[in-house]
């Protein structure tokens, strides 16, 4: 028979066993990346080489990477469950003909994968996937496709140019428009939606989320924690000089910084003098804060209690913003970001 002290001990043992797994499953994260065009060297700056995707791909097989539908992300953040260690999804957007490319890797590794398709472009421009193509990437079991707009205008921008309610109706015509398209072209009705040019503001979020999509996906270059919003999920562009192999394992490594709140808010704001401050959970965990404008660079920043700010207005004149919050996680010896955008 087991003493009471055997049975203490055990007990003890086990439950710290669970609490270091369940610290380890809470810190995990998840990286999606976005890709547009691949071997195009005439686009260098939204284009993989084949090479480095070939390097990529093996990459994330090679090193344990979880690679999974865009879908399972989404369940963990509507559930609120954490997020396994290493889980990787992979999206494309627009829908170019190098595309195909891409695919032959990726069936190769049976990865799963989104296509973002830009509707009025796929089987009608040329440098857009044929009707044959998608239809054969449709039968591909691993495949979903999103809803990247009818028109891809800079939508997000155009909320200055127009009364609100005609702006709706706009957004609401166009993302109609275009998913008639795409289940017409790929049987599938998208569930998903990726902003043109990762653009957005709260209007433009409100008014998909009203259309039914359970998910929204910027450009912001940020992983995916267990406090993202459905509603704003951001990707890392593996695009130019960020798709060279060392910067992509530096872009699997970078954290997601665990921002509660923020200021300013996302999307239109009408104040060309701005201040920075972000709210993060567990605060005493990081040092070496900055902060990132686009049109300033990086600004040493202030941390008090569990604010990070810059403690200064700042005049912008630009007409978009992504402001980025980086702190170095002490336990991990990483870095971690927060980005969201702003309009003026």
């Amino acid at each position: 028979m087991l003493s009471r002290k055997t049975i203490f001990s055990s007990l003890i043992t086990a439950f710290m066993i669970t609490a270091l797994l369940s610290c380890k499953a809470f810190a995990g994260y998840a990286t999606i990346l976005i890709y547009h065009k691949f071997g195009e060297k005439k686009s260098p700056s939204t284009s993989v080489s084949i090479k480095d995707f070939k390097k990529q791909m093996k990459y994330l097989k090679t090193h344990g990477y979880k690679v999974v539908p865009l879908k399972t992300i989404v369940d963990y953040l509507y559930k609120r469950q954490p997020i396994p260690d290493k889980t990787v999804a992979i999206t494309i957007d627009d829908g170019y003909r190098s595309t195909m490319k891409a695919f032959k890797i990726l069936k190769k590794y049976n990865f799963p994968f989104t296509l973002f398709l830009y509707a009025e472009g796929v089987a009608r421009f040329p440098a857009y996937l044929t009707k044959g193509e998608l239809r054969e990437i449709s039968k591909y079991p691993k495949v979903t496709f999103g809803n990247h707009s009818y028109k891809h205008f800079r939508f997000a921008k155009m909320i200055k140019t127009m009364p609100l309610d005609k702006y709706v109706k706009m957004i609401e015509k166009d993302t109609l428009k275009a998913e008639k398209r795409i289940e017409k072209l790929t049987g599938q009705k998208p569930a998903f939606y990726a902003f043109p040019y990762g653009e957005y503001n709260r209007v433009y979020i409100e008014t998909l989320k009203k259309l039914g999509f359970k998910a929204l996906f910027s450009q912001d270059d940020s992983a995916v924690s267990s406090l993202t919003s459905p509603f704003l999920i951001p990707r890392k562009p593996v695009v130019g000089s960020w798709s060279k192999m060392i910067k992509f394992e530096r872009m699997l490594k970078k954290e997601p910084l665990p921002v509660i709140k923020h200021i300013p808010p996302i999307g239109y704001i009408k104040s060309d003098m701005v201040d920075i401050e972000a709210v993060i959970k567990n605060p005493k965990s990081y040092k070496s804060c900055q902060i990132y404008i686009s049109e300033k660079g990086w600004m040493r920043a202030k941390k008090k209690g569990n604010t990070i700010k810059l403690g200064k207005l700042i005049k912008i004149t630009k007409w978009k913003n992504r402001i980025s919050v980086e702190c170095y996680d002490k336990k991990t010896k990483r870095f971690a970001n927060y980005i969201w955008m702003i309009i003026h």
